[in-house]
């Protein structure tokens, strides 16, 4: 059976949802959107109704891609307050260890630890311990007496995940797993030479910041800014009056991050509040969003300082924010130039939005590995009809396909 999985990633300016295939540990896209949020801020659900339909549109889009109706998917939980703690424990093992008994000292070690107020999110194995020798990271099929667990345990409050886990119920979909963005953006943004160390992944959202400690491979601390893409348009709407529409469109598409990148020649008109056509230079804007992009880029790097006393051997940097104009001449200035400036490279979602949303399928196919479970999040018969899409789409595709050849034909008679 095909192995295909659906995450939702509920942002404060879009819901970005996603449809991958899983072959020999290559990440296939078949279907991704990006659309604009309602009833969410800040990462939290502030309108049930506006977020269900938000939802719903989303994955109608998915849906009429693929040719079936997705069901289950992985969502995301708002990381405020998040605790993380280290935990033990160990149970007995008649013979060798199976998948079960993966499973029972996973369940043991959180026994009685989670606070009352608090859900759990997972546990991340740091090492399992064969009659007491250390160093094993995968101890299925070995003879012993007891298997123990050394580990992260992350929970978070309730209240984040069931007003989640609500709307993505009210949008008529079942939650098989749920997340938070620093374990997503680690399992998208690992790779060997980073196991071993202990560094920090920054990733620059809409309205908020969020700043993830990575120590051997392991997700252990996180904390969320409350600043973001917002507050840079924000500040232009503010500094040359204009609505928050005209002044996305001037960070987009028009602003740089570094003041001596700019060019004096390069104007942009608008109409402010007064209802006057004003021309702006690239170099007044971008004064604007560079004193807030710093300001964002020193909160972070003081955060990431806060949350371990170890040194820092890597900085990686993610998110929207880093496709605005010159955005790597100012992280070196202020972070140094040993930071990495994540880049999507998937086919289908070459963009830095959807970071967290591959690495939430990652991060779900590989706790599902060490737990030893085949999963897929599709049925046989939706699995028949992903290959043989009905009539009705691919009468669709053949107009579409026939419209598009005369296109081409006409333009060569021309």
């Amino acid at each position: 059976m095909k192995k295909i999985f659906t995450s939702v990633d509920i942002g404060s300016d879009t819901v970005k949802i996603l449809t991958c295939e899983v072959i020999n540990g290559q990440y296939n896209v078949l279907a991704s959107t990006s659309i604009k949020s309602k009833g969410i801020r800040k990462g939290l659900v502030v309108d049930s109704s506006l977020a269900i339909n938000t939802i719903k549109d989303g994955m109608k889009i998915i849906n009429d891609d693929l040719g079936f109706e997705v069901k289950k998917v992985i969502v995301n939980i708002p990381d405020y307050n998040a605790k993380f703690m280290y935990i033990t424990g160990e149970v007995p093992v008649d013979g060798v260890v199976t998948n079960d008994s993966v499973n029972k000292v996973i369940k043991t070690s959180v026994y009685n630890k989670i606070d009352e107020d608090y859900e759990l999110i997972t546990v991340i194995p740091i090492d399992f311990i064969i009659d007491s020798v250390e160093g094993n990271s995968n101890p299925v099929g070995i003879e012993c007496s007891k298997l123990g667990i050394k580990g992260i345990m992350i929970t978070v409050p309730k209240k984040n995940i069931y007003s989640v886990i609500g709307i993505i119920e009210g949008a008529g979909l079942d939650v098989v797993d749920i997340t938070i963005s620093g374990l997503a953006d680690y399992h998208e943004i690992r790779n060997k030479k980073l196991n071993n160390k202990v560094g920090a992944i920054i990733n620059l959202g809409h309205e908020t910041t969020n700043v993830s400690i990575i120590s051997d491979g392991i997700l252990v601390n996180t904390e969320t800014i409350q600043l973001g893409g917002m507050n840079i348009e924000k500040d232009i709407a503010y500094v040359f009056g204009t609505n928050i529409i005209d002044a996305r469109k001037i960070k987009e598409r028009f602003s740089s991050c570094h003041k001596r990148f700019t060019n004096l020649n390069d104007t942009y008109e608008l109409k402010n509040d007064m209802g006057e056509i004003v021309k702006l230079n690239q170099l007044e804007v971008t004064e604007v969003v560079m004193s807030r992009m710093v300001e964002i880029l020193e909160y972070a790097k003081k955060q990431i300082f806060l949350l371990t006393k170890k040194e820092i051997q890597y900085i990686i940097i993610t998110g929207g924010l880093t496709e605005i104009k010159s955005f790597k001449n100012l992280v070196y200035e202020i972070l140094g130039k040993d930071v990495i400036i994540y880049l999507m490279d998937e086919i289908g979602i070459r963009d830095n939005k959807y970071t967290t949303s591959l690495g939430m399928i990652k991060y779900y196919v590989d706790k599902m590995t060490v737990r030893g479970k085949e999963s897929s999040m599709i049925s046989q018969e939706d699995e028949e009809l992903l290959l043989t899409p009905d009539d009705k789409k691919r009468k669709e595709k053949a107009v579409v396909t026939k419209i598009f050849k005369g296109f081409i034909r006409n333009k060569e008679e021309k």
